[in-house]
């Protein structure tokens, strides 16, 4: 799941993608819309996006994903579904903050850290020599903020060592 393209590429794409879905067509006063810019800058995107051969664009004509922009499109997707899931299935995060997290990180993310996740969430929902259970105590240990977790070892209070889940980033 490589991305190669740089972040204003890839948002032009999912937002093409997006009235594709929704429209059938994606039109420039559409994508301008969305993205809160001018024609004119959707224009110049999308000469930009032609030339990468991303999209087929042809004057006062609809914009269409090319094989290769449909493909990238994709991909983010996979990207975005695999972090905002691994964010609320595993880290236990509300999918309101999981999906605006999901949405910065599909653009960012390296790919071996991406394959790291998919292989995580594959491992959980389908090896045999997976522990379930683990994944969800996980969230429940009371180190991680849960007071009403019986976790006499990593929770017990006037623990010395520092809890990195108290720090700010």
């Amino acid at each position: 799941m490589d991305i190669s393209h740089d972040l204003l590429t890839q948002e032009y794409i999912e937002v093409i993608r997006d009235l594709e879905k929704k429209n059938r067509v994606a039109r420039i006063k559409d994508i301008a819309s969305v993205r809160g810019v001018t024609c004119a800058n959707v224009s110049v995107a999308m000469t930009n996006l032609a030339r990468k051969e991303l999209v087929v664009h042809e004057q006062y004509g609809h914009v269409v994903l090319t094989s290769a922009g449909r493909r990238l499109a994709r991909n983010l997707e996979k990207r975005h579904l695999a972090i905002r899931r691994f964010m609320t299935d595993v880290l236990g995060l509300e999918t309101e903050l999981a999906e605006s997290e999901a949405c910065k990180l599909e653009h960012v993310m390296s790919p071996l850290a991406m394959q790291a996740i998919s292989r995580f969430l594959l491992f959980v929902e389908r090896c045999p020599k997976r522990d379930r259970e683990n994944v969800v105590l996980f969230r429940l240990c009371g180190l991680f903020g849960d007071s009403a977790a019986d976790c006499s070892e990593c929770a017990q209070e006037g623990n010395e060592e520092e809890n990195p889940a108290e720090d700010e980033f």
